[in-house]
């Protein structure tokens, strides 16, 4: 498609189009990432099933240097992605979460600027986090006032929050015991289509974000083959994002599920 020269007709259908289906192309595990998803295989099988999905589409058509070529309005192709993950069953992902000192917030309302896209929570964990720099050994002066703010915003976790803030008194802080909770992994994800340099920010936010948390895995979702062609130039692509992977493999100690999605375009 990248090569082919455009009859009037088919640019004309091409602007007529109003979905197109997405399909995982290429994957690349890094650093233990393959035997982390394939531990929550159920997690992995309905991600995967998400995202070999029909969306809808804003086509547009680009031209370059007088040749034009088929392509579709980025911030359109990045919330459909979203509500394929928002609608996974069973699976709860919270969208526009940011970490700030041990801490993942996240709220419906408004987007977290310089956050993840998305992420997989375990919330006993987080609110744990939350509880000791609210009212643990060195705590905020306005802790109570950031505790509410955040139960306010996310009322679900109320219960939680209750039987912790018994545990302990103020002053002091609560060792989370890892065995007796569910099992729930602490995965981030980025769905990336900007320029190219936001890939190198994003590895940089989950190593920053690790250092007090143990992140079990970064998804990374990025475009390649059909739908890379379909956006703008200079972006983020999965050969870029393998490669910043491959030549920084020692220094991204975080686990990273690099996925590839494609666009099956007939016109």
């Amino acid at each position: 498609m990248k090569n082919k020269i455009l009859s009037t007709e088919e640019i004309e259908k091409w602007m007529e189009t109003t979905n197109i289906k997405l399909y995982i192309s290429k994957e690349h595990f890094h650093h233990h990432a393959f035997e982390i998803v394939e531990n929550y295989s159920d997690l992995k099988a309905k991600l995967v099933n998400s995202l070999n999905s029909k969306i809808t589409i804003m086509p547009r058509v680009k031209d370059t240097k007088g040749k034009k070529s088929l392509a579709i309005e980025a911030k359109k192709l990045n919330e459909e992605i979203r509500v394929l993950l928002q609608n996974i069953q069973d699976i709860e992902i919270k969208f526009e979460v940011y970490e700030e000192n041990g801490v993942f917030y996240f709220s419906s309302k408004k987007s977290a600027i310089g956050g993840f896209d998305f992420a997989i929570l375990n919330h006993y964990n987080n609110l744990v986090a939350l509880r000791n720099i609210c009212f643990g050994s060195l705590h905020y002066e306005d802790g109570e006032s950031r505790w509410n703010k955040f139960l306010e915003k996310n009322k679900d976790l109320q219960k939680i929050a209750e039987q912790l803030k018994q545990l302990k008194k103020q002053g002091e802080d609560i060792i989370s015991d890892e065995n007796d909770k569910e099992s729930i992994p602490l995965i981030v994800g980025e769905i990336q289509f900007g320029n190219w340099a936001l890939a190198y920010r994003d590895f940089f936010k989950v190593l920053k974000a690790d250092v007090q948390n143990s992140i079990d895995c970064l998804i990374y979702i990025v475009p390649t083959g059909n739908l890379e062609n379909m956006l703008s130039n200079s972006i983020v692509t999965y050969d870029k994002s393998k490669k910043i992977i491959d030549d920084f493999a020692k220094v991204i100690s975080v686990p990273v599920w690099l996925i590839g999605v494609d666009a099956d375009i007939t016109i």
